[in-house]
């Protein structure tokens, strides 16, 4: 085995510089107890050796430490104990339910804290990621695949990393390794129930600007983002959810929900075909006792394909690099070929890079020939999805998975315009109202954790979008530089794409896995240049 090049140097747990001075038990939204299941949220920044921002120095690491405590401040539950509700917790709610609904206990000193791992790599950072001409230039399409990024991610066990897991164990953890030129990585690892992509950057930004006070970045734009306080009160999005104490589910809510373009896979269906051992374990900690359960109504469900996905199989994982005046050609034609059904939907940068890829996907699994349904995965945020909207700053995870369907044959044949309008055709149906819907079905759920929304493998993407979030522009340093490179964590899983923009470049940083052979035929596919790159 390999030895590490990356070393601990020591690990510690970080609370608020002003803790709260009362005890707060808050209850999750919804949603949040949704995602429970998901990998944490959780990124990567990598920053190049640049004036006073040399890790080496050990001031420089110093000063992002205390920044986090000034940052944890506005944002305590971080600090906090998650676990999940108890009968009590839920008294006088207008939502009784409390199987599997997490909720946070945080202030006097209640919870494990963040937890923060300072390390350093033997390596240079040049030896890890390529920099931002090589990946403009000979790089564009990167095999990443050997990129370490569980050396710089923490490798803390999370609370409700197994459901059954929580007491003691942090919701946050944060690493910073510093590299032998003098580069450095920062990197944040959210429980996914306390924070989606556009909490985690919120977050990010707020530290990083905490940070650059302490080396002597007096801007107006970084008080801006320091002013700019979190909004932490759950209640806001459920209260979207049109719950009434003691009253029983609306059948027209219910039936709009239920109409909406999301799978409904249940994770208790052990007579699925291919039902894997270890999942009917995974599901004991929020599963009623089975003489409570003959007793009640599951809503309904589909079984999890899990035939169709075959975990064992190597996956390889690219980040393709297109320029801006790739995306606004991908969108030109788009718009060019919408089908007439479609010709109502105005598709945007992201549709029109969406339905490129998904394409080239289907493609390079062969899906010419097949009728079977595919489907691309999508993750929609909610917070102006609701009316009246969230801000930006609302913390937590208001977010769910919607799917486009499509034959095999013409997931893998249609013109960019028909695959890009079903994209927006597909988000265009979560309205205000259809989101309110979905939160009062999900509010009468059994256990939130019962179904999934979403599938990978050989039938399924899943896509997340990051853009919008100015991850490249999260400064810690006071340098006015672009991080080196920005890494959304997550698993390597067949079917997994992502999408990050790149400052105001207009470029789309996009990464995609797939199993190995596939990808293979991915990368070899004419297609791919259709656009240029």
């Amino acid at each position: 085995m390999v030895e590490s090049s990356c070393r601990v140097r020591y690990t510690r747990r970080i609370f608020p510089a002003n803790a709260p001075q009362q005890k707060t038990i808050t209850k999750l939204s919804i949603l949040d107890g949704t995602v429970i299941r998901f990998a944490p949220c959780s990124a990567i920044w990598l920053y190049d050796q640049v004036g006073n921002a040399d890790a080496r120095d050990s001031i420089v690491f110093q000063r992002l430490e205390e920044g986090l405590k000034r940052t944890l401040d506005d944002y305590p539950h971080f600090s906090g104990q998650l676990r999940w509700a108890s009968k009590e917790d839920v008294e006088g709610d207008v939502n009784p339910n409390y199987v599997g609904r997490p909720v946070v206990v945080y202030g006097t000193g209640e919870g494990p804290g963040v937890e923060l791992i300072v390390a350093e790599d033997s390596r240079e950072l040049s030896a890890v990621v390529p920099s931002h001409d090589e990946r403009t230039t000979v790089r564009q399409v990167w095999n990443a695949t050997d990129f370490p990024q569980y050396e710089f991610q923490p490798q803390t066990k999370l609370a409700f990393s197994s459901l059954a897991e929580f007491e003691g164990l942090p919701g946050a953890a944060i690493q910073l390794t510093a590299f032998k030129c003098g580069g450095f990585a920062v990197s944040i690892k959210f429980t996914h129930c306390l924070s989606d992509a556009t909490c985690l950057m919120q977050f990010a930004h707020a530290w990083a600007a905490n940070s650059r006070l302490l080396f002597g970045d007096d801007s107006s734009d970084t008080a801006r983002i320091i002013n700019e306080k979190p909004l932490f009160d759950p209640s806001q999005l459920d209260q979207h959810a049109n719950l009434t104490a003691g009253a029983h589910p609306n059948p027209e809510m219910i039936n709009k929900a239920r109409s909406l373009p999301m799978h409904r896979y249940d994770w208790w269906g052990a007579d699925a075909p291919g039902y894997p051992s270890w999942a009917s374990a995974s599901c004991d900690a929020t599963r009623p006792a089975a003489e409570e359960l003959a007793g009640l109504e599951l809503s309904p469900s589909t079984f999890v394909p899990w035939p169709t996905w075959n975990m064992a199989a190597p996956v390889e994982h690219v980040q393709i690099r297109f320029k801006a005046e790739t995306i606004a050609k991908m969108k030109r034609a788009a718009e060019t070929s919408l089908p007439e059904s479609l010709s109502g939907q105005r598709v945007s940068r992201l549709d029109a890079a969406l339905a490129h890829v998904w394409t080239l996907v289907n493609r390079a699994r062969q899906h010419e020939n097949t009728q079977h349904e595919v489907y691309l995965n999508l993750t929609l945020g909610l917070r102006s999805r609701v009316e009246p909207p969230l801000p930006n700053t609302f913390t937590g995870s208001p977010i769910l998975l919607a799917h486009v369907a499509k034959a095999g044959s013409e997931a893998s044949t249609a013109t960019i315009g028909a695959i890009a309008g079903s994209i927006r055709e597909a988000m265009s149906r979560f309205t205000s109202e259809a989101v309110s819907a979905h939160l009062h079905d999900a509010a009468f759920e059994v256990s939130p954790q019962r179904l999934w929304q979403a599938f990978l493998g050989l039938n399924h993407a899943l896509v997340t979008s990051w853009v919008r979030t100015r991850a490249y522009e999260v400064d810690f340093c006071a340098t006015q530089q672009l991080a080196r490179y920005v890494r959304g964590v997550m698993p390597l899983l067949d079917g997994l794409i992502q999408v990050m923009d790149v400052a105001d470049t207009g470029d789309f940083d996009i990464s995609v896995c797939l199993e190995k052979e596939s990808m293979q035929r991915f990368l070899q596919d004419p297609m791919l240049k259709t656009y240029g790159l």
